[in-house]
């Protein structure tokens, strides 16, 4: 009886430290409802909390010059045991904070920050963007769906013109070009990650230069790219998350990157006294990133699936800069 009221009083403790871990996020510029990055994180940390414990709160600044001042404010409540950073940009941001709170945990999601009390979650961008655009290239060049012209023309459109989103372009022209030597790959940048105006705009002119398939790599920028394709009846890759829902008969197949599992990891790790400042580097082979089935062809499945193990055997090197792209 002594035994089982021991092991009763363990796991009410074991429960009542995971209820009290704190968290909090500060989400990219894009903010939530861009049904990609944001959102994504959000999913990641509504999960941890159903299936930790955890509580958490959340900021979404409007500007590059908020995130200090809202990751201070987290880290100097001192009420969370790991202040998370959703996107590149928070960078310098974190990089003051985590200096001055070097007791506090940090993580960031898609940028390295090297410091004692930071862990870094970066991803191979140019394997996800080579996914798609061997998707794209086999779609283009062997499809006989109605929708699907006979130029060997398809584009990505950028968010902006970043070391992280070059990785993805060039992967995508990279890919492509391996479905066919031929084919041509345009790339654009929104100049923006919150404009689907913008988003829409080059879309419709990559159409009128040949292209019917597009991937938006741009965030909330990137639901323009959809709704063009919408509203041409061509197709678009979604990014990040699995936009099909947005464009049933529209999204040919997304460019998952899974910050949903990143963010539920940094946090289990805190949980589980595993947190290392690190740099973790991800991609196909650690499901990070991937591409989702949605409209794909079953004969395009498998020839992405078997290009898929070649990647992550390393028997295809793919360029992540834009001018290495042969």
């Amino acid at each position: 009886m002594r035994k089982v009221f021991v092991t009763l009083l363990i796991l009410v403790f074991a429960v009542c430290v995971i209820a009290e871990t704190k968290v909090a996020i500060v989400f990219a510029t894009g903010g939530l409802g861009d049904k990609s990055f944001n959102d994504a994180a959000l999913e990641g940390i509504k999960r941890a909390k159903s299936e930790l414990g955890i509580e958490f709160d959340y900021a979404e600044p409007s500007a590059i010059t908020e995130y200090e001042t809202y990751m201070a404010q987290f880290a100097n409540s001192k009420n969370y045991d790991l202040i998370i950073s959703i996107g590149f940009d928070q960078a310098d941001a974190l990089t003051k904070i985590s200096e001055r709170f070097p007791d506090q945990k940090f993580a960031i999601v898609d940028m390295v920050v090297v410091k004692p009390n930071v862990a870094s979650y970066v991803y191979k961008e140019q394997e996800r963007g080579f996914m798609v655009g061997y998707a794209s290239g086999l779609m283009t060049s062997q499809s006989a769906d109605e929708r699907v012209n006979d130029d060997l023309v398809v584009g990505v459109i950028g968010g902006m013109k970043i070391p992280l989103i070059d990785a993805n372009i060039a992967g995508f022209m990279a890919g492509a070009k391996y479905a066919d030597v031929n084919m041509k790959a345009l790339h654009s940048y929104v100049g923006n990650w919150a404009d689907p105006a913008k988003g829409k705009e080059l879309t419709f002119s990559m159409y009128e230069q040949g292209a019917d398939i597009v991937w938006g790599a741009a965030g909330r920028s990137g639901l323009g790219v959809i709704n063009a394709a919408k509203e041409k009846n061509f197709y678009a890759i979604g990014a990040d998350s699995d936009q099909g829902y947005l464009a049933p008969e529209n999204i040919l197949t997304n460019g998952m990157k899974r910050v949903d599992n990143t963010v539920y990891i940094a946090i289990k790790d805190v949980i589980d006294g595993k947190f290392e400042a690190k740099i973790y580097s991800l991609g196909l082979k650690e499901e990070a990133l991937g591409y989702s089935k949605n409209l794909l062809p079953a004969d395009i499945i498998e020839q992405l699936e078997i290009v898929k193990k070649k990647i992550i055997a390393g028997e295809i090197e793919i360029p992540a800069v834009i001018e290495e792209v042969e």
